[in-house]
């Protein structure tokens, strides 16, 4: 349940100066700014605005100096109506205990920042990036946007600062249509049937395109003429959505192929931003009335390690998610093949039955202490039916085509050693009909780029259905997913060589070691958060704007369902008004507890069986959730639960919840 937002209403402006005319000491609106007058200037900050500012980690000055950037801003009125809108949206949710928070509390610092016409100017931009880039890139692009501006180095706040400051907004952007407005205009540029995973171009070139389109919004500039690639779609978005600029893009030959009114005919006199997509490089052109300027683009990327600065390409609507990311291989799949790739979705149903429910058929089950423990989710709509009814209603796609529909239904219900078979033999058939290296080896030369993998994308429906069935959002605040969440998790599927078993060495593998927790960060964020690798049993994280967390922290239930799922929110996590990227399970040993949870624990017990522990059924047992900031590293915390028992007066216990995502055990 959502705290009452009736003290955001209240929030006090950042400064006394927000209260004065735009044209506050030093900042003249002009596109250039007077730092002598900055630095004999004076400014008041409230106690409560002070302490807002420390709790999220930006300092008072880093606020005063973004002024020098968000001055210049003039946003539209449709665009000022959007982000109110998402504003109004947003907000935060409890912890179990209420011991944390997860989103928009009301002390967070965006409710003091949208008091002023800068500050809504700088949550709106920022918000924005963190939409198209990774916070790391966000924060590039604003220190260098702000080093435009020739401000002397005592004042310029250090990289740590402007990450903290586009830390702030994240997430207040991702339920709204922003994110689908990204993609429309990205996907113009993509290639399709190919990996488009690609990282951003040089920030300082973002920067300085972003200045100039920051004097059109102010009408300081006339037009502005652009030649890049997916950076160019991002200036493009955000001039058309946030600040109401006219736009149109065109190809490398002069075609219009987007104009927000639809029409194509010919230029437009009255567009204010003209985008020509292209990948080549060029020097920057200047002219008199109007500027062109080449944005570089990123280069593709194909390692794990490089996902942390991949561009987003926005959030692609559920409808129309597949074609829109995998291009001409999932239409092929949907289309003629439909009744081969319904064999091989409803086929991996019933395996997934098997393992999960009632392992028929399947020898080695029995020589597994724990079969479900090796092949999470464990929830009802990730396996059998459940999987069938979850995949048509969140991928609309595969029901448009009854025979696809009636080809999985009729696989679902064979049995086990049928469906095995019949899925072998599906995925022989579409081995031969793929064009990728694996498939076609010896049709590719060296650094070729190559196609979807059909094989791939089996299995990358397969992950992407049984990942939903254990994510949860809240209502008014759903998120779609990024395209390079879908090509990541594309990406992550074993490579099925033509020697190996189809089931052993695919289906059964396609589900990653880092379980739902990881996939969700993966899906909607498009990367994992870099902070939380070598963590141990992280059971929360937040990072590019987002919060994910297990339920376990949210609800103590004897329901391996309900204790499986992971919640998605817009914001940070929240303990006791401050922000925090990653929650841990405390690590409990017995000869230091005193130490380390500041009471008398008798004896620590890890909870892996629900029948141990029911809070709801046991009469007189209690829990507490206790959190525990992390010394050696400044934005993680721990979380354990103290559990009180009427059969042992005045003892407590320490109780861990096993990360869920990855480790469980049903009754």
């Amino acid at each position: 349940m959502a705290p009452p937002r009736d003290n955001s209403g209240q929030s006090a402006p950042l400064m006394s100066q927000d209260l004065q005319s735009s044209t506050a000491v030093g900042f003249q609106q002009q596109g250039t700014v007077d730092w002598t007058r900055v630095m004999s200037g004076s400014v008041t900050f409230s106690v409560d605005v002070l302490s807002r500012l420390s709790k999220a980690g930006v300092e008072a000055f880093t606020i005063y100096a973004a002024r020098a950037i968000f001055s210049n801003v003039k946003l539209g009125s449709n665009g000022e109506l959007r982000l109110h809108q998402a504003l109004d949206k947003i907000t935060a949710f409890p912890s179990f205990g209420k011991a944390l928070w997860f989103g928009f509390g009301v002390k967070h610092i965006i409710w003091s920042m949208q008091e002023s016409t800068e500050g809504l100017n700088c949550l709106g931009i920022c918000a924005c990036l963190t939409e198209g880039f990774s916070t790391i890139v966000a924060a590039k692009v604003i220190r260098e946007l702000f080093l435009l501006y020739d401000p002397p180095s005592e004042l310029t706040p250090a990289l740590r600062q402007w990450i903290a400051l586009v830390e702030s907004s994240g997430g207040l952007l991702a339920s709204s249509e922003f994110g689908l407005v990204l993609h429309g205009l990205t996907k113009l540029f993509l290639r399709d049937s190919i990996c488009n995973l690609q990282g951003s171009g040089p920030p300082k070139d973002i920067a300085l395109v972003l200045k100039q389109v920051f004097e059109v919004s102010a009408g300081r500039l006339d037009r502005l003429f652009l030649s890049g690639g997916t950076d160019c779609a991002w200036v493009a978005a955000v001039a058309h959505w946030l600040l109401d600029l006219r736009v149109e893009v065109q190809d490398q030959d002069g075609t219009i192929i987007y104009r927000p009114d639809g029409t194509r005919s010919q230029s437009s006199p009255d567009a204010q931003v003209i985008v020509t997509y292209h990948q080549g490089q060029s020097r920057e052109i200047l002219q008199v009335d109007r500027k062109h300027y080449v944005v570089r683009s990123g280069t593709l990327l194909f390692s794990q390690a490089q996902y942390q600065d991949l561009m987003s390409y926005g959030r692609v609507p559920w409808a129309s998610c597949l074609v829109d990311t995998f291009g001409s291989p999932m239409r092929l799949l949907l289309g003629s093949q439909a009744r081969v790739t319904g064999a091989c979705l409803g086929s991996a149903a019933r395996i997934f039955h098997a393992i999960l429910r009632d392992g028929e058929g399947h020898m080695e089950f029995s020589l597994m202490s724990n079969p479900r423990r090796c092949h999470p989710p464990i929830l009802e709509s990730s396996y059998g039916r459940g999987f069938y009814l979850l995949a048509r209603r969140l991928l609309p796609e595969l029901g448009e085509n009854t025979i696809l529909d009636r080809s999985m239904e009729a696989a679902m219900n064979k049995g086990y050693v049928d469906a095995a078979q019949q899925f072998c033999q599906s995925l022989t058939s579409l081995r031969q009909l793929c064009s990728c290296k694996v498939c076609r080896p010896n049709e590719y030369d060296e650094g070729d780029d190559t196609t979807f993998c059909l094989l791939k994308l089996i299995l990358t429906v397969c992950t992407l259905v049984r990942a939903m069935s254990a994510i949860c959002m809240e209502q008014e605040l759903e998120i779609r997913p990024t395209r390079s969440g879908l090509e990541g998790i594309y990406h992550r599927q074993n490579i099925i060589a033509s020697q190996f078993d189809p089931v052993d060495h695919g289906l059964m593998r396609s589900w990653p070691a880092e379980g739902s927790l990881m996939l969700a960060q993966m899906l909607f964020a498009g990367r994992q958060h870099d902070r939380d690798i070598g963590i141990v049993d992280p059971v929360a994280t937040s990072h590019s704007g987002l919060c994910f967390s297990l339920n376990t922290l949210m609800d103590i239930t004897s329901d391996p369902q309900k204790a499986c799922v992971v919640r998605v929110v817009p914001g940070r996590i929240q303990w006791n008004n401050s922000l925090y990227d990653i929650v841990s399970d405390q690590i409990l040993k017995q000869e230091d507890t005193t130490e380390r949870t500041g009471y008398d624990a008798i004896s620590m017990k890890v909870v892996t069986k629900y029948d141990d522990w029911d809070y709801a059924s046991t009469p007189g047992l209690n829990a507490e959730l206790i959190v525990e900031e992390n010394i050696w590293a400044t934005t993680s915390i721990s979380a354990t639960y103290r559990i009180t028992s009427a059969a042992f007066p005045g003892r407590h216990f320490s109780a861990k919840y096993v990360n869920l995502s990855t480790d469980f055990s049903p009754p």
